[in-house]
């Protein structure tokens, strides 16, 4: 989770996204203005590309958490309600 300095969260975002191992990267309302995915292999990989994240240009702070792993579902999404009311 990372918050941007004011104006900075569109070239922030941009930038992640081309980081090797940034699955995605979302702006958010909130405590945070990016939410970043990672995905890469067991090791030092996860060190290496927090580093690369944390020397983009920008970045006010950031904030890491781990998944544990076998404890991930994912749900039907907004597909499974139906179309907005009025």
């Amino acid at each position: 989770m990372i918050n941007t300095l004011p104006g900075m969260e569109k070239p922030v975002l941009d930038e992640i996204a081309q980081i090797p191992g940034v699955v995605s990267v979302e702006g958010v309302y909130g405590e945070f203005d990016l939410i970043v995915r990672l995905e890469v292999p067991v090791g030092n990989t996860v060190d290496f590309v927090i580093n690369k994240i944390r020397k983009v240009s920008g970045i006010k702070s950031t904030r890491t958490i781990s998944t544990i792993d076998g404890e991930r579902k994912s749900g039907t999404g907004m597909d499974y309600l139906g179309p907005p009311s009025d």
